[in-house]
């Protein structure tokens, strides 16, 4: 069995048992993770990007990913949940919503 721990937005933390070899996207759905992604897992969309710091128990990123991501993004530990599969205890930092960080950075600015 391998392990996916998600760090959400506010601290929130969830951990999602799976099977070896299944992907961090599945994990997702399986464990009611709010995960954005619109293309069903075939790596044409990105919105399932999230960041992995410890990359040892994870597949290597395929030629698609390095595609839509960059060499940049890949080598500071971006990698597409739909493609990664996993192979041990993992931990993924999700992305913050993009309409939440506007807010927070809208907030921010009329505090000053």
């Amino acid at each position: 069995m391998a392990v996916v721990l998600f760090n959400q937005e506010e601290n929130k933390r969830t951990e999602v048992k799976i099977h070896n070899g299944h992907t961090i996207l599945r994990a997702a759905k399986q464990g009611r993770v709010a995960l954005k992604h619109k293309c069903g897992g075939k790596a044409s969309c990105t919105t399932c990007k999230v960041e992995i710091k410890d990359q040892a128990n994870i597949s290597p990123p395929l030629p698609i990913e390095e595609m839509r991501l960059g060499e940049e993004n890949i080598k500071n530990g971006f990698r597409l949940s739909c493609q990664t599969k996993v192979y041990g205890k993992v931990e993924v930092k999700m992305p913050e919503d993009p309409f939440k960080a506007r807010i927070r950075e809208l907030l921010k600015q009329q505090e000053k």
